[in-house]
């Protein structure tokens, strides 16, 4: 069975408050299922969502704007 987050959940699995969450919501980078006037998330899509901040994060390192070249 898969495990659903309510909005503090996931906001507690991703390190950020609940109004972020919201806009990643509202941007389309994060999917949620509308269950009622409550947001509901998927662990696989909380999961997915910060392996993918990973992965951009890694492909980003070396385009640090701060590094004196």
């Amino acid at each position: 069975m898969k495990e659903f987050l309510n909005l503090r959940e996931a906001a507690e699995k991703l390190g950020v408050h609940s109004v972020t969450v919201n806009r990643y919501c509202q941007d389309g980078k994060l999917t949620y299922y509308q269950v009622g006037s409550r947001k509901r998330f998927l662990l696989e899509d909380i999961n997915n969502f910060l392996e993918g901040a990973r992965r951009h994060a890694k492909a980003n390192e070396s385009e640090n704007p701060f590094s004196i070249d």
